[in-house]
């Protein structure tokens, strides 16, 4: 036996393909149609793009995603970058990113070694295997982003697509590091 359930003049219509109302206290602040399907659609494209890259890459190179992810972030920074900031850059808290750091220095594709800044602290290095590696791993890797993204996609939606990600989260296209840098006060 089905309930009826009462809607609020003032809720919002319902969004297609969300099952309806629910028992229990109303969602708090809902998503319009528009924003659920702009919300709906980027996670559902990054758990299809990112689930194959790291099905592909293991399978192909014995390198998982998140290992990637560290390859690519320090053949940006020859000189190594200190474990806290290949966290940071890598969106992983410390235990992660040593685990990261600790899986993939055991293949000896990155080391660590003093920080010439300070002789005290360690920075984590790509190794020449390391980069050897990375550049197989690139082939793979772009073969997929283009099969199950960037294909599906002319010059033009991909220009607007860059675009509407830049307005959204500034920086996110034209940064060079991840997360950008953080603006200074103007005092």
């Amino acid at each position: 036996m089905r309930k009826n359930l009462r809607v609020s003049s003032t809720s919002r219509p319902p969004v297609p393909g969300v099952s309806p109302a629910i028992p229990g206290p109303p969602e708090p602040d809902p998503f319009t149609p528009e924003e659920f399907a702009v919300w709906r659609g980027l996670l559902r494209v990054y758990e299809t793009v990112t689930g194959e890259l790291d099905t592909r890459l293991r399978t192909e190179h014995g390198l998982g995603f998140d290992a990637y992810g560290v390859l690519i972030t320090l053949v940006t920074a020859p000189d190594g970058l200190a474990i806290g900031e290949l966290g940071r850059r890598r969106n992983l808290s410390p235990s992660g990113i040593s685990r990261a750091v600790d899986r993939v220095a055991r293949d000896g594709l990155i080391e660590r070694r003093p920080n010439p800044a300070d002789q005290r602290s360690l920075v984590v290095v790509l190794t020449d295997r390391g980069v050897r590696r990375l550049r197989a791993a690139q082939v793979t890797h772009h073969a997929v982003v283009r099969e199950r993204l960037l294909g599906n996609l002319d010059a033009r939606q991909l220009t607007g697509l860059a675009e509407l990600w830049e307005v959204a989260v500034p920086g996110a296209v034209t940064s060079a590091t991840w997360p950008a840098p953080a603006e200074p006060d103007p005092l």
